[in-house]
């Protein structure tokens, strides 16, 4: 039975029956994966159930949003979500905001990419929030705020609208006033959590690193520690770690409280996939390294949920850019994913299943 916001794989796994000189029996010798067409959309959307309400609170400087579980704040200023508690345990370091840049790989520096898209590198830090709009609804609250990045000349708007069930959904649109400007590294919201929030799971690609040019790779649920993500392989640190093709990912502390993003749900699968980066590293960090053991850890977690990355290329390293499909060129983009605050006993995959907006 087809379970409604669930897709379907077909695994195929071949390995050696017997030993060899140069491997045990068991030993797997090749793979595949096919989606399978078996998908139906979940049959109602978030909110539409009318269970549970919110109680807000519009002040001067703030909007605070109670539900159930959890109490979102919002800057009044900025629109930006700065506050995301789960019974009072707080989830977020710093709100989301644009995010443009990565640090530059091997290939990068081959090709000077400081020099050929470094307007993009500082494009986030001239940020100025032009309006913000309080839209409240008989059980949702909406903010909306337009801001405008004057090194690139652009537009960014973000729209948060809450759920009484915690299911916050984020829409985001990038609209550029001059399009003859470099390709971007990046086009996504970058955002940081409490060191503690260290343990990630997602479902998607993996469990290695992928890129829109490199992930080949099986689609499943993988799981590790956010400072085991970063390649330490590398003879000089950079890009590193990132996820692909991503239906949800999440990121918990010990106890099992923490956060949940992902992709909205349409009628024949998620919207959009998202990027996804978690790094106890920042950008800045991983580019002024030039070994591994120069990195220390933040006393936070960088988190990336983007639209897309570049892809990291590699027909040679000293000139050649990525293929012109897996770069990102100056245009209008929009994208938007949820977050949800989680405790111990809440499923991420129950909770994506459910996420039609």
């Amino acid at each position: 039975m087809v379970e409604p916001g669930v897709e379907y794989f077909l695994n195929l796994v071949f390995k050696l029956r017997k030993d060899t000189l140069w491997a045990k029996a068991g030993y797997q010798i090749a793979w595949d994966q096919f989606k399978l067409p078996d998908y139906k959309a979940p049959g109602m959307q978030i909110g539409e159930s009318g269970r549970g309400s919110l109680k807000i609170q519009d002040g001067n400087d703030a909007v605070t949003v109670t539900g159930k579980d959890f109490i979102a704040r919002f800057d009044r200023n900025t629109g930006a979500l700065v506050s995301l508690k789960y019974h009072g345990v707080e989830t977020i370091r710093t709100p989301l905001r644009p995010d443009f840049w990565r640090a530059p790989t091997d290939n990068d520096r081959g090709r000077n990419m400081v020099r050929s898209q470094g307007i993009w590198k500082r494009a986030h830090e001239d940020f100025v929030v032009t309006n913000v709009t309080v839209i409240k609804e008989r059980n949702t609250l909406e903010v909306r705020s337009l801001a405008f990045l004057k090194t690139v000349n652009a537009n960014w708007e973000t729209s948060y609208k809450v759920y009484p069930d915690g299911y916050i959904l984020v829409k985001a649109r990038f609209i550029p006033w001059n399009t003859n400007l470099p390709s971007l590294p990046r086009l996504g919201m970058q955002m940081t959590l409490p060191a503690e929030y260290n343990f990630i799971s997602w479902l998607g690609p993996g469990p290695h690193e992928t890129y829109c040019d490199r992930k080949d790779a099986p689609v499943s649920v993988y799981a590790g520690m956010v400072d085991e993500q970063l390649y330490i392989h590398y003879t000089e640190p950079g890009e590193s770690g990132n996820k692909v093709d991503v239906r949800w990912v999440a990121l918990r502390n010990s106890k099992g409280i923490g956060l949940l993003a992902g992709a909205c749900l349409g009628e024949t699968g998620p919207v959009n996939f998202l990027s996804v980066n978690a790094l106890p590293y920042t950008a800045d960090d991983l580019e002024k390294a030039k070994h591994p053991h120069e990195l220390t850890k933040r006393d936070f977690v960088v988190l990336n949920l983007d639209l897309k990355q570049m892809g990291v290329g590699g027909d040679d390293s000293w000139g050649a850019w990525p293929h012109p499909e897996y770069q990102i060129p100056c245009q209008q983009y929009e994208y938007s994913f949820w977050l949800k605050p989680i405790g111990p006993k809440d499923s991420p995959e129950k909770l994506a299943a459910k996420a039609k907006f």
